[in-house]
């Protein structure tokens, strides 16, 4: 277990009780009453409770956007859900001590990085890489790249991808310490602690089910974070024994149904459950059946897709929200089909925190403000392993053509009205060109098509229900 090597908050306490006191002291020669107020400023300063400005009208209370808040405030844990887009990335806090758990992919990193700036983050004590799949991955490399940071926590299997080869040579580089947790390793942030509880093991076929979750408490409130474990891996951790109640969950693998089933669901008993997902993401997370499940257990739903960036603090006995529950629980193929862009909750679909560097989430590859390269530097764009299929790699013209050739080997002899398509291998859905769910398709997903929609139809692909192509 790491040890809090932080006394900071202690001294400074110490230091508002003893200036409490004697003003109730000088105070109290000419007006008992304002005795008895310094009496109970230093019974709050005492109980570690947020100080007398901000009882009734603190901004987190106010619901005012996660740029604008501090999440410096001693004797409370901030865990803040950014708002990247299809990706996880989550900023811990606690007395001054920060961790960062995934970081979303690319296009986000600068993001991320100005994000943890305007937070006051100098360093973090520790960074978790769930696993290596891009929409995690990336952003983790930028914050190395720029961050000092104490301990690396990330699962113990190889990656054939660029950004992963980038993740391993910025631990080099940076001499950062990198350690491959085990189910029960348990971890202090502060007054904070989190312990580990899946996987089991590091040799799954599927990388998602390697992925390094964590339930966090403070107090007597608790995070569960699993990044895209899947189903099987929610049986085993039901198995073991292992406790996983908790007050919030982030859903896993961004809401698909892969994940999140309603048996584990059950077990966790969350009041709150957290999706992370891009608005009208080429996935269709988060999907019915998982927005189903989190009805029939009665948590309240947070959603970054239609919330933007979402702020739990908790004071050890309860956790408040910056924004209220969404209402909206329509699936992520629904939100497509509906063009629900201009119908975010509160923020419109490229706003997230509102803070500079932030891409829409429906605009993957522009180039962004904010940082510059050195947040990026190493990160490369690379498709979501869990969701990759064969995981063919396409590279521009060739891949095009081998496209082709698979479908006119498929569709000979149908119809022949001509046109231009967009195509996405993973989901077998065609787009217009000028569709705004084409733009979002990862570029190894990614193909380009000439030829007639009756084609495309007989390959096995399904017309976008947005564009209608």
């Amino acid at each position: 277990m790491k040890q809090n090597r932080k006394t900071t908050g202690k001294s400074v306490l110490a230091a508002l009780l003893f200036l409490a006191l004697m003003s109730g002291c000088t105070a109290a020669d000419t007006n008992p009453e304002n005795m008895d107020a310094a009496s109970e400023q230093a019974k709050i300063a005492g109980t570690k409770e947020a100080p007398a400005e901000k009882e009734a009208g603190s901004e987190k209370e106010e619901n005012h956007p996660a740029a604008e808040q501090d999440l410096g405030e001693e004797g409370t844990l901030t865990v803040t859900f950014l708002d990247v887009g299809q990706g996880n990335a989550v900023l811990v806090e606690q007395d001054g001590e920060y961790m960062l758990i995934d970081g979303g992919d690319r296009e986000y990193s600068s993001f991320v990085v100005s994000f943890l700036k305007e937070q006051g983050v100098d360093e973090l004590e520790y960074v978790i890489a769930s696993h290596y799949d891009a929409d995690h991955l990336n952003g983790v490399v930028g914050a190395l790249n720029v961050f000092p940071c104490e301990l690396v926590l990330a699962p113990d299997y190889t990656a054939d991808s660029r950004v992963y080869d980038s993740f391993l040579n910025i631990i080099e580089e940076k001499d950062v310490a990198l350690a491959y947790p085990a189910v029960g390793d348990t971890y202090t942030l502060g007054g904070a602690e989190f312990t580990v509880v899946c996987p089991d093991g590091y040799d799954a076929p599927d990388a998602n089910d390697n992925s390094v979750g964590v339930r966090l408490t403070y107090g007597e409130t608790s995070f569960l974070i699993c990044g895209d474990a899947g189903t099987g891996v929610e049986r085993r951790m039901m198995e073991s024994g292992i406790t996983l109640d908790s007050d919030v969950y982030l859903a896993s693998h961004h809401g698909s149904n892969g994940s999140s089933s309603l048996a584990f669901l059950q077990a966790v008993s969350p009041e709150t459950v957290v999706i992370s997902a891009g608005l009208s993401n080429s996935y269709g997370h988060p999907m019915a059946e998982v927005l189903e499940n989190i009805q029939s257990v009665g948590a309240a739903l947070y959603r970054t897709d239609l919330q933007g960036t979402l702020v739990a603090v908790s004071d050890g006995s309860t956790v408040t929200w910056n924004v209220p529950p969404c209402t909206d629980y329509r699936d992520g193929e629904t939100l497509e089909a509906a063009g629900a862009g201009a119908e975010v909750e509160g923020e419109p679909a490229s706003a997230g925190a509102g803070t500079e560097g932030e891409p829409g989430a429906a605009s993957a590859g522009e180039e962004t403000e904010g940082e510059p390269g050195a947040a990026l530097a190493g990160a490369e764009g690379e498709p979501e392993e869990a969701a990759s299929g064969a995981g063919t790699e396409m590279t521009g013209e060739t891949g095009e053509k081998e496209v082709e050739a698979e479908i006119y080997d498929s569709a000979e002899g149908t119809g022949d009205m001509q046109a231009e398509y967009v195509m996405n291998r993973n989901t077998k859905k065609f787009h217009l060109p000028s569709c705004a769910s084409a733009a979002d398709i990862a570029p190894e997903n990614k193909a380009n098509f000439t030829g007639s929609r009756e084609e495309l139809i007989a390959a096995g692909y399904e017309p976008c229900k947005r564009c209608n192509p």
